[in-house]
């Protein structure tokens, strides 16, 4: 199984474990592989669900029929009472359970349980962070965050073709001739429509992308020393293959984020561009870039002008996110609220004595997500920061997880966050303050258009 990277918890309510011995890391387990398997898989269509997926993990039927509907009974209850809308939307929750409850007596497997009837009914409210899996999945691992080596590569989708929109230098890709504007056929012989495709809500078109590339970019990353074979089209689309060895990843910030994960790993990248310009880069906001991203903020504060790269980064927690945020804005202003069922809460950034004191402009495109759309939708409201690049998912909720019985986990969103101009991301995602899209042929020339939008951009301000 492979799939998408974010496993992190959106909720800054993080779950508590009281005094259990192992739980918090049980839980992180859980959550790994709630969102692993949910982004990254799917099954056949029991009845006509909204989101039909391809294929799913093999799950050993092991729960009777009265497990099955007290399990049910269990999460419709939990969304039910948690819910952060009451009103669910204006979709009649009870409807919806007791339809999908009507299954429950001709389910045989598992399997069909699990991905066609719950979360199915899940899904049918039509939001993000939502979704219940079996206990038995917790030991899938998402490959993006935890594999020790890389290809050196990153795609995305244009005009339905596999794009690679990154090659790093010096990685196996690099060695191998593969460059930017090259188009991914397959690997190891599987066409990229081919890789597990499940489409999460939200249903608007920059997620269904985002869903749809998934899969293939999952398998850009494994065990270092293991080899998969690529086949591509090339400057001139003239088929091609190489054969390509993961090897060690190269400008990541790894950490242990509990003794029963192996280490957690966040790319990270920091350079001066043309005319002094800062320029950062990291693909989670996870607790373990922490510390490099703020040093790197303190070592480029003499520069007229800033880029943070969030292109491509799924979200992470909290503390990170603020923390990140007061150091670009020093003062305590308004960094979100959240509309919980029984009332809003505002939270404030901290105040930072010594900010950073130029122009920041932050990139994003449909694969930044959850912490991404919180960081750049704050920062865009509270004019500390220009927007630049393509409209986010609108993949951005506080989740709350739960382990129900036989080990079955739950997330749900408890919480909406809405920016301090009141803007709810959800769905609507972050629009840029400039909008620039990659282009194929542009990116086979060494151009990135969003990065030379960017850097234009800081430079205008920079000599106003």
């Amino acid at each position: 199984m492979r799939g998408i990277q974010r496993f992190f918890t959106e909720s800054r309510w993080i779950l508590s474990a009281g005094s259990q011995p192992g739980l918090i890391g049980r839980v992180k387990l859980l959550i790994i592989a709630f969102c692993l398997v949910l982004a990254g898989c799917a099954g056949e269509a029991a009845s006509t669900p909204t989101h039909t997926p391809k294929s799913t993990p093999v799950i050993e039927t092991k729960l009777t029929t009265a497990e099955r509907a007290t399990i049910f009974d269990s999460i419709w209850q939990t969304v039910n009472d948690n819910y952060f809308d009451p009103t669910f939307g204006g979709k009649d929750w009870q409807a919806i359970g007791d339809e999908y409850r009507q299954h429950l007596v001709t389910v045989q497997e598992d399997q069909t349980f699990w991905f066609q009837v719950v979360n199915s009914m899940l899904f049918e409210l039509g939001v993000s962070h939502i979704g219940a899996l079996p206990a038995e999945l917790s030991n899938e691992l998402d490959t993006i965050t935890f594999a020790t080596g890389s290809l050196g590569m990153d795609v995305r989708l244009m005009d339905g073709m596999a794009v690679i929109t990154q090659v790093v230098s010096g990685s196996p890709a690099d060695k191998a001739g593969l460059r930017p504007g090259f188009v991914v056929s397959s690997v190891d012989g599987r066409k990229p429509s081919d890789f597990p495709n499940l489409q999460t809500p939200p249903d608007n078109e920059r997620n269904q992308r985002r869903n749809a590339v998934g899969g293939l970019r999952a398998v850009l990353y494994g065990e270092v020393g293991m080899e998969v074979v690529i086949d591509y089209l090339d400057a001139n689309d003239r088929t091609q293959r190489a054969t390509l060895q993961f090897a060690p990843r190269n400008g990541i910030s790894c950490g242990q984020l509990d003794p029963s994960l192996p280490p957690a790993c966040t790319e990270f990248e920091v350079k001066r561009l043309a005319n002094g310009i800062g320029y950062i880069r990291f693909s989670g906001f996870l607790e373990t870039v922490l510390d490099s991203v703020l040093q790197a903020i303190d070592d480029l504060h003499e520069t007229p002008a800033l880029i943070i790269d969030l292109r491509g980064n799924p979200g992470g927690t909290f503390p990170v996110r603020t923390a990140i945020a007061s150091q670009l804005v020093g003062e305590p202003k308004m960094f979100m609220r959240y509309q919980m069922r029984d009332g809003m809460e505002e939270v404030y950034l901290d105040a930072v004595t010594d900010m950073y004191p130029g122009v920041v402009v932050i990139l994003v495109d449909e694969l930044s997500q959850s912490s991404s759309e919180e960081f750049a939708g704050s920062l865009q409201a509270l004019s500390r920061a220009t927007i630049i690049g393509s409209q986010t998912p609108g993949s951005c909720l506080v989740m709350n997880l739960e382990v129900l019985d036989k080990g079955a986990i739950l997330i749900y969103p408890y919480a909406q966050p809405q920016t301090p101009d009141g803007r709810i991301l959800e769905d609507n995602g972050v629009a840029p303050n400039i909008e620039v899209a990659l282009d194929r042929e542009q990116l086979l020339q060494g151009i990135d258009a969003q990065i030379e939008a960017a850097i234009e951009f800081a430079q205008e301000q920079i000599t106003e």
